[in-house]
């Protein structure tokens, strides 16, 4: 009896584990099935995005096993696109380059797709990339590797090899109108969710701002791997090095600091010096946000910021503009009204010296008494109508700039220079600028006449 019982358990175990194996089976998709699955999607989203459908399909094969790995199983992250910091939706946990790293997750296959086109769209990173020809599967594969979008170091030679297998690069001649649609291009899968949208401006997508961060008082932590503190209001950066055995002057450069004087906010002071890049690609600007504060929030060096984003000491970015924190932005971020015109002790010294000499003579001209009235003429009643003396006027056409009777200062714009050039030479703001001239931007012209002083 017990011999018959023992023999139909292991029957009973043998077909279980048959079925299991049956159904694993069952439950695997091939490459071609994959291809036949997403391929409308891909075509789709190149139309919309301008990523190249056989780019997207390469990926897609690649980085999900063709639609078989536990991450897409688990959270319908077909393109492996890890949180970041701009991330606010639900997310899963899974070994990759580091153990439990945090992924996307995505409500259907279609989320996945759309948002890995809009993840490079919208990357300073990889905005050189939609310079080049949609043909050219090659040099995308080669630039999403300089780019960073993976460490595998053969990544660009693994996606060539899927698109020339499956013949992938037909689907960009398709969404292109180069080539006629299949006769029966059906889906297999279940994409019907996906609802193609007309293309948006792409200087005008809104990405969601990160939730502001907490941090604990007084107590060490990391950010970008990296040894920081959170320190309130009114500290004294010398308590700091004397508790963490750290020299004042090295405190001052890991920080960006200048001067030892008590903080006038509550502010993150690391331990040790920043890195040189973010751990995520770029930070969005928050509304009163300097560029020393993200430096500090993203623990980067603040000269690599500016570096990465051809920003010039003084310069401000405006809120909501995208800072590059990896890799080197195509174009200089939109400035804020904060933006200040830096000081050069070595450029147009003589201008400014003329400027200031003038300004303290017109400041005894006016507290000087009325002098006697002398012959007539021109230059004497230019004298009269501005209050300066013909003399400091010579003076102030020689350093590229004219007053009016009223007072207001004009400068006449002259060839390579621009808005901040112009702001440093009077020692004013952009903003300023901007403000006096009723300008919407930065652009100016050869010849246009510029309110400087009023």
């Amino acid at each position: 009896m017990q011999r018959k019982s023992y023999c139909l358990a292991i029957c009973l175990l043998i077909c279980l584990s048959i079925g299991a194996a049956v159904n694993a089976v069952a439950q695997n998709i091939s490459t071609t099935q994959y291809i036949d699955t997403y391929k409308n999607i891909a075509m789709e989203e190149m139309r919309r995005s301008g990523v190249p459908a056989a780019i997207k399909l390469a990926q897609g094969i690649l980085e999900t096993q063709s639609g078989n790995g536990w991450l897409v199983l688990n959270s319908n992250n077909h393109f492996g696109i890890k949180c970041k910091n701009n991330w606010t939706g639900p997310s899963v946990n899974y070994d990759d380059d580091a153990r439990q790293e945090c992924f996307r997750k995505y409500g259907s296959p279609a989320e996945s797709w759309k948002d890995h086109s809009e993840f490079l769209r919208n990357n300073p990173r990889y905005k050189f990339l939609f310079d080049l020809n949609p043909d050219d599967y090659k040099a995308w594969a080669y630039g999403l590797k300089t780019a960073g979008y993976a460490t595998d170091r053969n990544y660009p030679q693994r996606l060539i090899q899927i698109i020339e297998t499956y013949q992938l690069q037909q689907y960009n001649a398709i969404a292109m109108g180069k080539q006629p649609i299949p006769a029966s291009p059906s889906l297999a899968g279940d994409p019907s969710s996906y609802e193609p949208v007309q293309s948006p401006d792409r200087d005008n997508v809104i990405t969601p701002q990160p939730a502001a961060k907490k941090y604990p008082v007084d107590t060490e932590f990391r950010i970008n791997n990296r040894k920081v503190i959170f320190v309130k209001e009114g500290t004294a950066l010398i308590q700091i090095a004397s508790q963490y055995d750290i020299r004042l002057s090295s405190l001052l450069k890991y920080n960006d600091l200048a001067e030892d004087l008590p903080l006038e906010k509550d502010m993150l002071i690391f331990l040790q010096s920043k890195s040189k890049r973010g751990q995520n690609d770029y930070h969005i600007v928050t509304p009163g946000e300097s560029l020393h504060d993200i430096a500090q929030a993203e623990g980067v060096q603040l000269r690599w910021l500016r570096k990465r984003n051809k920003l010039d000491e003084g310069d401000q970015p405006a809120a909501g503009e995208r800072v590059a924190l990896d890799g080197f932005a195509s174009s200089k971020p939109r400035l804020g009204s904060n933006s200040v015109a830096k000081v050069d002790d070595h450029k147009d010294l003589e201008p400014k010296k003329i400027i200031k000499e003038i300004k303290e003579e017109i400041a005894k001209a006016r507290t000087a008494p009325e002098p006697a009235p002398a012959t007539s003429g021109p230059a004497r009643a230019e004298e009269r109508s501005t209050g300066i003396p013909p003399s400091m006027v010579e003076d102030l056409k020689k350093a590229g700039s004219t007053v009016t009777p009223a007072g207001t200062q004009y400068h006449t714009v002259t060839e390579k220079e621009t808005l901040y050039s112009i702001s440093r030479r009077y020692n004013i703001t952009v903003a300023q600028l901007q403000q006096w001239n009723n300008l919407q931007d930065n652009g100016i012209k050869i010849g246009q006449q510029l309110v400087v002083r009023k």
